[in-house]
């Protein structure tokens, strides 16, 4: 039979298990607009122009960068533990043998089969790769090893779009144009109208020749459809080619004449092509280079 002790013993028990088993508040979470706050981190694609197979580095530091806050050039450094890419506000760092060494030890740039990724929270890197010389933006057309240029995917869905409607359109009009307009683009685009056994090419031979050359380069086509480069061009290589003008006869070797005794045109530079310099002199604003382009259109 139980006592009053022990019943007093047992509630002494009973309090305690509950003060122990105290309810626990989970963990505080945050909420949907704090998380909407939050920078989103994502990766930024570098690529080298001329991609290669395996493993690139890039020197951590860069010469010649034009520092906006100075507007002169400096050398910028990706170090560790540094709070900027600039040398005159890395001295800190750069004065002390040791604290540099450790800085700079690991920080070349890592290009992985023509790729560089960069974390978008890494501020200093990107500055780095974005001023660094090397970076030949847009363009794309760096020839060194270590050229390379920031990838957007958008952007390269863009262009690849852009050059292909540019493609289109030249190729369409290489097809419509008028032959004898074609005929003078695909003379000054180096198109033959001969084929491989020298058998002269029909006036489609031509024109598939040089909707071939609009499609391959659509931005060169597209520069010299309407260029008054190419008739003038076209009229100085027809003078060429039925003697109105010469410049082979032994006694005027480097000199371009006019046949039959019309007079002396200009010097022909050692290394030019005759039909080179002559539509460039054609073209030029000069008394002599409007009195040839004259004469020419009147002979031709």
């Amino acid at each position: 039979m139980a006592t009053l002790k022990h019943q007093q013993l047992a509630d002494k028990e009973f309090q305690q298990k509950e003060e122990n088993e105290q309810f626990v508040l989970p963990e505080e979470r945050p909420t949907a607009s704090e998380i909407e706050k939050q920078p989103e981190v994502y990766n930024i694609i570098f690529k080298l122009v001329k991609k290669k197979r395996g493993r690139i580095w890039i020197d951590n530091c860069c010469d010649n960068v034009i520092n906006p806050k100075t507007n002169r050039p400096e050398r910028i450094w990706l170090l560790n533990g540094a709070n900027s890419i600039w040398d005159s506000e890395l001295e800190h760092i750069l004065r002390d043998k040791n604290r540099y060494e450790r800085a700079r030890r690991g920080m070349d740039v890592l290009f992985e089969d023509g790729i560089c990724r960069v974390t978008s929270t890494d501020v200093l890197k990107l500055e780095f790769l974005r001023l660094n010389k090397n970076n030949c933006g847009k363009r794309r057309n760096g020839s060194g090893k270590y050229d390379f240029y920031e990838y957007n995917p958008a952007e390269e869905a863009k262009e690849r779009h852009r050059k292909q409607l540019l493609k289109i359109e030249m190729v369409i009009k290489a097809k419509e144009m008028a032959i004898d307009k074609a005929k003078m683009l695909a003379s000054f685009l180096g198109i033959s109208f001969v084929d491989e056994i020298g058998v002269v090419k029909t006036d489609d031979g031509i024109r598939t020749e040089l909707m071939v050359k609009a499609d391959s380069a659509p931005e060169t086509f597209q520069k010299y459809l309407d260029s008054k480069e190419v008739e003038i061009s076209w009229l100085i290589r027809q003078a060429l080619v039925s003697t109105k003008i010469d410049t082979l006869t032994q006694a005027q070797e480097g000199n371009a004449i006019w046949a039959k005794g019309g007079g002396f045109i200009a010097k022909i530079p050692q290394g030019r092509k005759a039909h080179e310099y002559l539509t460039e002199l054609a073209m030029t604003n000069s008394d002599e280079g409007r009195a040839f382009l004259e004469r020419l259109k009147a002979l031709t």
